[in-house]
Order: structure tokens, then C-alpha cells, then sequence
């Protein structure tokens, strides 16, 4: 039986190699995921090797606690680290004196890599981390150390001024030297004098941290003993083991969602390929039933059948698996372009293949593949062998009409649990995510139903205009509706999935345009792209410019109360009556300030306070409980969040040197000429760099241009799967063209014309392609639609908007898709002998 498991995939080449590719595809993902996760690890490992190299001890804050997790920590007095220097075993103690710098390359642009970082350091010739390979240090605010791929990216050289943003303060600076670092990720860096760093990344006195050598012959616990009795209450001293495994804890932490990510994208393809998995084999054991029967005439058993068939589907499997981990390391080179082409983040570690990830791709592939194999392979166990051997004899297939009863009660189930899961203040994600799986489980087990009058429907043009080629392609859809369904089924999925990103994409950006026209009365925005944010010393200078009549500034601060942690906003009263339309159903606007503070309505609601409630909170850095007051509620505003707190406070709670705001808002003076303030404004922030100076619309564009970012990104992974869908409709034509040589010599011999033929094919995909993008973009409008319900409700997502001129481009891909897809088969049909097709068994 081995010997016929290895001669029927080899007489069947083609079409399993097309089937391995569905599995290909999905395992490449798998593979993939777990080459970039151990390449992260890689570039992670030598980050944190860097910057922790002569690490023996670190002095810290002790963390605040929100909500019961660690929160912001506290910084530490610069003076403590004069002081530690002098404790026996103590080799070297320096501050950790680190921020924010940016230079100017020679083009006039900021040295940016994507959307990485810009980190600022102070330079200590006895430094571990940073090693100077070429010039001289900085001696004093005009001059810098560049690290060496930044000042290749900048297009300067040793000796050349530029100008700077360091800490937030704009300066001319002459470059006096290069430095290297083990790995950035792709951030930029900038070293300055001890002087300056203190001055900029110091402003109050206060570092994150100070980090010790210890002398030789002193351990880092023996070091950390000293030290500790030494340490204000607020402060702890770690070793520097401790520190790096904690660094490493978070790093792997992200990097499990992001693996996560990756993952999911690998079970929508495979989940996509086992459709079309199990359609190969339905119709190749179809095509193979007096085969299968001879081989039960002669004496083999049902168990030898099914093995023969489960065989086959374990070679498949592991061909696919094993290209497709070759695809994999193909995917991981081009996710780590991508990487650094859209986040400037660079992961520099290789392309590992590991025993586990060949372990886990090759049984994931093999496994998918069987198990999509063995309902095919238990048919054709079953199959009689002399009954088998009629000519007419076509293995019994489960009652269409059966199985669309099943299916429509499992949609009239799934689209209950969607419903139940949107009603107002019962959005429960658990709801909408069952009814999801149960509506789209209950659409394929109930497509073979629709799958007639659809295609009926679908296939009307082609019939009116097509002729008798129209109605061949038409009939030839409706003849096996199961098989018409399966095959449509992996493009559905695909699309189902593209539908309700472009729903969900297009109410996002709906919404915010909603907002800045009903909230935002300011004139201009002044914001940054990425991470960075708006330096803290931009809104003074601009406050005074002529024609400029206010300026309000939005920051973020950590806040906990009780159970709850948040992200709680920090402004003014009067900037935000000066720049913002809010709508206050209690208390009052101007009672924010101090102790009292405004809080949405729906999280007033949640949680039962209303104007004049005591809140008792833990705020940022700040030691010890703070006793709030709740001096106004306001209708949801996503500009603002759940809870705004008065900017005095947020200065308490937030260290100088983290301190940057968000956006800052500009309202003009009545008779100002706008273009003009806005020329000042673009003068202003110039030396900040990183700044942008944006109108009403400009704002919603630029937000709305981050969201088609990311929707790129997910419609880029999901192409994977269309493609695969496109591979099972190839397939399937391939094999039904097969089925049908004996039909397709008749209709040549009576008059059918090569390419009459090659039309009529090519209408059957085009046909099977739409009914499958019809059902997914019906599920898909409907999974989107509860999916902007559940979000919506606190402002943020609160506007339905529906991309009819994306879902009509989905339909025509599709078409077009369709069509692709017929080129192959419709080749292999126009190719055959006539006299011989009509002798075809």
C-alpha cells in the first residue's frame, strides 16, 4: 500500500502540488513567525548585552502602584550618585542621564529612521555601552557625539554644524565625534557633554536612575547590600542581573502579542487551505472511485483504502510543510524590511531556524492536511467494489437541503449572539465573538444551498448575453452545488475578513472627522508623527506670537482609582473653553483646576459618581493617595478620555523631564489673517523639528493616514489567504475539466469552438469567484457593523461608515480574480484531443 500511496500522488502530480501550496502558504506564516520572534530575540539580546554591559547595581524609584500593578516610578536625586561613588566596592557611579535628541541631516530633514526613536545620552569616557571610534568628545552645548548609523543616515561629517533638538530645547551644534552601540532597534542617538545632559535631561535634579560598577572582587549582591542602606525610602537598589531580566520579561511580553499577531494570520490561511484541501480530495477520489474499487476487488481492506488516501494527504503535507518553511524565511526578510521601510525599527538577528520551529511547522502543515483529508478519506473506504465499478456510479453525497436547514440555524443562532452582543450597555466581546464563529461556521455549512439560485442569479447576464456558452457555464456551476460552495468557500473567508476591516477602517476615520468638526474649535493643530510628542517649552513660545489669542495643551498622566488604571488627560479650564466645543451635562467646566476634576459621562455612569464625588486616587509619581473631587461631568470626547485633571497636578505627578504634551491647540484673535499666523507658526516650530503645523482638515488626513497604514498592513497578510482561495478555484477547475473530458470531446465534436470552450470556463470561475464574494461581503458588512457597535458608545467610534466604493472594488477583484484563475485549466481544456476525450472513460 505504501508503493500505490506513492505511485497515485506521483500519477496525480500537479494537482497535489497545487493542493501542498495551500499549505504552504499557511505554514509559511507559522514558520515565519517563530523565525522574526527568534531574530527579535536575537537583536533584543544584544540590545540589552549593550546597554547593560559594567551593569552591577541599579539604584531606581520604588514603582507607584495603579490598580494594583506597578505604575510610573519616581526618579532619584542626581547628587545620590556623588554620594554611592564613595561606598566601598563602588568602581564607577553615573547617573542615567537619558532624553530625547534629534539633529538635521544635510538635506535639511530630521535624522529619523521611520518612526523609531531619537534617544539623547550624556557621554562618559568610561562608558561601557557607547565606545568612541573616531573624533573627540563634546567639551561643552555647542557640540555632539553621533552614533555611528545615524550619522551615516544624517549625510554629515565630523566637524560639520547642524542643528539639534535635545530635551526638548533647539540649539546650533557642531559634531565633534562618533560613537557605536551594540543595537538600537533602528532609534537614532545623540550623545552630549555631562553639563548639558543634566541641563536637558535633568531639569529638576532628578534621573531615573544611577547605575554602579563594582570594583573587582565584589559581586553584584555583596555591591547591592552596600548601597542599600544608603537609599532614600523611595528608591531600591537591584542587581544588575535583576534589571536585565526584568528588561528582557517586557521585551518578551510585546513580543508574545506580536507573535500572537502573526499567528492568527497563519490559522486564517491554513483554516482558508483546508477547504481547499478536502474539495482536492473529494473530487480526486471521485475521479478515482473505479480505482479505489478494483483495489477493493482484489482484496484490500477499508482500513487499506483509507490508509492508501490518509497516506497521501501525510506526503502532501510534509512537501508543503516543508517549502512552505523556505517560504517562511522569505517572509521573515521581508517583514523585517517592512519593519524598517515603515517604523525605522531594524532587526538585525539573522534569519535563526531552530529545531522547534521545523518541529511545529511540519506537524502543523502535516496535521491540517490530514485532517482535512480524512472525511474524503473515509468516502472512499466505504466505497462497494462491485457497485463501485458502474460507469454511472457517483458516491452518495449528503442531502443539500439537510445540510442547508443546519446551516441556516446555525446563522439564525450566530446572528442572535451579534445582535444580543450590540444592544445598548451589553456590548459583551464574548457575545460578538461566538456569534462571529457561529454565523460564519452556520454560511459554509448552509452555502451549497444558496449556491443554485445564486449562481442562477449571478450567471443572468451571461445567459441573456453570453449564449449557449452562458448557459454551459451557468449549468455546469449549478450541477454540484456542494462542490461550487466549498470552492467559493476560502475566497469568502478572505473576504468576509477584508470586508469587515474596511468597514471598521472606514467608520474610524468617519469618526474622527466627526469629532474635530463638533469638538474642535481651534484653528490649528500642533501635533508630531509617531511616538514623539510635542515639546513642553513649543506652547510658551508661541503663546506671544501676534495674532495668536490662545493656546491650550493636552498631556497624558497615569492615574489609578481604585480597581480602575487609566490614561487620564491634563489641561485647563480656560484652554479647553478657548479651543474645544465640550458639551457638560453637570457641574460646570471652570470648576476644573486643583483637587477637582471632569470625568466622562460614561465612565460616571460605570461607576456611580456623579458632581461632588470624593475620588480617592494614585497619580502618577506623586507619593500616596490624592483625594479628588468630581467638579464636572461632560459628554465623551475621544480627544479628552475618561477623566481630565488640572495641569497642576499633572506637573506634580509627571518628572520635568518627561514632561511633553500631546497636541497643542491655537485659537486665532478675530480679526488675525490666518495665513499669516500660520507662516509665524511654521517659523516658530521650525527649531522643534519634529513639529507640524495642521488646519481642521489636515489633522482628520493625517490621522486617517495612519489608520490606511495600518489597514495596508492587515490587507497585505490577508492577501495570503485571497491568493490561497485563488490556488483552490485553479484547482478545482483543473480537476473538474479532469472529471469532464468525455463531456467536453462531445460538445467539441458537435460544434463547441477552442475558444468557446476557453470562454465557458472561464465564466464558470469568474461565476464561482462572485458567489464566494457575495457571501463574504455580506458577513463581512455584518461582522463590521456589530464590530463599530461593540467600540462605539465613548465618543471614539461612534460613526458608522460603510466604503461602497471598496466593497465594489472586492467584487470586481474577485471577478478578476475569477478569471486569473481560469487561465490554466481553460489551456489544459482547449489542448484535448477530441477523438480521444469522447474515448475517455
Amino acid at each position: 500500500m505504501l508503493r500505490l500511496t506513492v505511485k497515485s500522488v506521483r500519477g496525480h502530480l500537479v494537482r497535489f502540488v497545487l493542493t501542498a501550496l495551500a499549505v504552504t502558504l499557511g505554514v509559511a506564516f507559522v514558520a515565519g513567525s517563530f523565525v522574526l520572534r527568534d531574530s527579535i530575540n536575537a537583536t533584543l539580546d544584544n540590545l540589552l548585552n549593550s546597554a547593560t554591559k559594567g551593569l552591577d547595581v541599579k539604584v531606581r524609584g520604588l514603582p507607584t502602584k495603579l490598580a494594583g500593578q506597578d505604575g510610573p516610578r519616581p526618579q532619584v536625586p542626581l547628587a545620590l550618585a556623588t554620594r554611592l561613588a564613595a561606598v566601598p566596592g563602588v568602581a564607577r557611579s553615573e547617573p542615567d542621564l537619558r532624553g530625547t535628541a534629534l539633529i538635521v541631516g544635510k538635506d535639511g530633514l530630521v535624522v529619523r529612521n521611520g518612526g523609531a526613536p531619537g534617544l539623547g545620552f550624556a557621554y562618559s569616557p568610561d562608558s561601557a555601552s557607547f565606545t568612541l571610534v573616531k573624533g573627540s568628545a563634546p567639551t561643552g552645548p555647542g557640540e555632539v557625539l553621533v552614533e555611528q548609523s545615524t550619522l551615516a543616515r544624517s549625510g554629515l561629517a565630523i566637524g560639520d554644524s547642524t542643528q539639534a533638538l535635545i530635551g526638548g530645547t533647539a540649539r546650533q551644534v557642531r559634531i565633534t565625534g562618533e560613537v557605536t552601540f551594540g543595537a538600537l532597534f533602528g532609534a537614532t542617538a545623540v550623545l552630549v557633554d555631562r553639563a548639558t545632559a543634566e541641563q536637558a535631561f535633568a531639569p529638576g535634579g532628578t534621573v531615573e536612575s544611577i547605575s554602579l560598577s563594582a570594583a573587582s572582587g565584589v559581586s553584584q549582591e555583596q555591591l547591592r547590600a552596600r548601597v542599600a542602606p544608603l537609599l532614600p525610602a523611595s528608591a531600591e537598589a537591584v542587581t544588575g542581573k535583576k534589571a536585565a531580566d526584568e528588561a528582557t520579561t517586557g521585551f518578551q511580553k510585546g513580543l508574545g502579542a506580536f507573535t500572537t499577531f502573526l499567528l492568527v494570520f497563519a490559522g486564517i490561511t491554513l483554516f482558508v487551505g483546508a477547504f481547499i484541501i478536502a474539495n482536492t480530495f473529494s473530487m480526486l477520489i471521485a475521479q478515482r472511485t473505479r480505482e479505489l474499487a478494483l483495489l477493493r476487488a482484489v482484496g484490500a481492506s477499508r482500513g487499506q483504502v483509507f490508509r492508501m488516501v490518509v497516506g497521501e494527504a501525510v506526503l502532501v503535507g510534509l512537501l508543503g510543510s516543508a517549502i512552505g518553511i523556505g517560504f517562511g524565511l522569505a517572509l521573515t526578510a521581508g517583514l523585517k524590511v517592512l519593519s524598517k521601510a515603515t517604523t525605522g525599527v531594524e532587526i538585525a538577528g539573522g534569519l535563526p531556524v531552530r529545531p522547534f520551529t521545523i518541529v511545529v511547522s511540519l506537524l502543523v502543515g502535516t496535521l491540517v492536511t490530514v485532517v482535512s483529508a480524512a472525511l474524503p478519506a473515509r468516502r472512499a473506504a466505504r466505497i462497494a467494489p462491485v457497485v463501485a465499478m458502474r460507469d454511472d456510479m457517483i458516491p452518495a453525497a449528503s442531502s443539500v437541503r439537510r445540510r442547508g436547514v443546519v446551516g441556516v440555524v446555525l446563522m439564525v443562532i450566530g446572528a442572535l449572539m451579534l445582535a444580543a452582543g450590540v444592544l445598548p450597555k451589553h456590548a459583551q466581546w464574548a457575545s460578538i465573538g461566538f456569534g462571529a464563529g457561529i454565523l460564519l461556521i452556520g454560511t459554509l455549512v448552509a452555502a451549497p444551498l444558496a449556491a443554485r439560485p445564486l449562481a442562477r442569479v449571478i450567471g443572468w447576464p451571461f445567459v441573456r448575453f453570453g449564449g449557449v456558452v452562458g448557459r454551459l457555464a451557468t449549468d455546469n456551476t449549478m450541477r454540484v452545488p456542494r462542490r461550487t460552495a466549498n470552492t467559493a468557500a476560502a475566497l469568502m473567508i478572505g473576504l468576509t475578513l477584508v470586508t469587515g476591516i474596511s468597514v471598521i477602517a472606514a467608520s474610524i476615520k468617519a469618526s474622527v472627522a466627526d469629532v474635530v468638526a463638533k469638538q474642535l474649535t481651534a484653528d490649528f493643530v500642533l501635533t508630531t508623527a509617531g511616538s514623539d510628542g510635542v515639546p513642553a517649552t513649543l506652547a510658551p513660545a508661541i503663546s506671544s506670537l501676534p495674532g495668536v489669542d490662545s493656546v491650550a495643551t493636552l498631556s497624558r498622566v497615569d492615574l489609578a482609582v481604585g480597581n480602575v488604571r487609566t490614561r487620564a488627560t491634563a489641561a485647563t479650564a480656560k484652554g479647553l473653553a478657548d479651543t474645544m466645543n465640550i458639551n457638560v451635562v453637570g457641574g460646570s467646566l471652570q470648576s476644573l483646576g486643583g483637587s477637582r476634576v471632569l470625568v466622562n459621562q460614561t465612565t460616571a455612569t460605570d461607576h456611580g459618581w456623579q458632581v461632588g464625588s470624593q475620588l480617592t486616587a494614585q497619580v502618577g509619581v506623586v507619593a500616596g493617595p490624592q483625594r479628588l473631587e468630581v467638579g464636572g461631568i461632560i459628554k465623551d470626547s475621544p480627544l479628552l478620555g475618561p477623566l481630565i485633571v488640572d495641569r497642576t497636578l499633572y506637573q506634580k505627578a509627571v518628572p520635568a523631564s518627561r514632561q511633553q504634551d500631546l497636541v497643542a491647540l491655537v485659537r486665532l484673535k478675530p480679526a488675525a489673517d490666518a495665513g499669516a499666523v500660520r507662516a509665524d507658526l511654521v517659523s516658530a516650530v521650525k527649531p522643534f523639528l519634529v513639529v507640524s503645523v495642521q488646519n481642521g482638515d489636515e489633522f482628520v488626513n493625517a490621522q486617517a493616514d495612519q489608520v490606511n497604514q495600518l489597514i495596508g498592513l492587515l490587507y497585505a497578510l490577508l492577501g495570503l489567504a485571497i491568493v490561497i482561495a485563488v490556488l483552490g478555484i485553479i484547482n478545482t477547475l483543473a480537476l473538474s475539466v479532469i472529471e469532464r473530458t468525455r463531456e467536453i470531446g462531445l460538445l467539441r465534436a458537435i460544434g463547441l469552438r477552442r475558444n468557446q470552450l476557453a470562454r465557458m470556463i472561464t465564466v464558470e470561475a469568474a461565476l464561482t469567484a462572485v458567489f464566494g464574494a457575495l457571501l463574504g461581503t455580506g458577513l463581512g458588512l455584518a461582522l463590521g457593523v456589530a464590530m463599530q457597535h461593540a467600540l462605539g458608545g465613548d465618543g471614539t467610534f461612534d460613526v458608522l461608515s460603510i466604503s461602497w466604493g471598496t466593497i465594489i472594488v472586492v467584487l470586481l477583484s474577485a471577478a478578476l480574480a475569477g478569471v486569473c484563475a481560469a487561465v490554466l485549466p481553460a489551456i489544459r481544456g482547449v489542448r484535448m484531443n477530441v477523438l480521444q476525450a469522447i474515448a475517455a472513460p
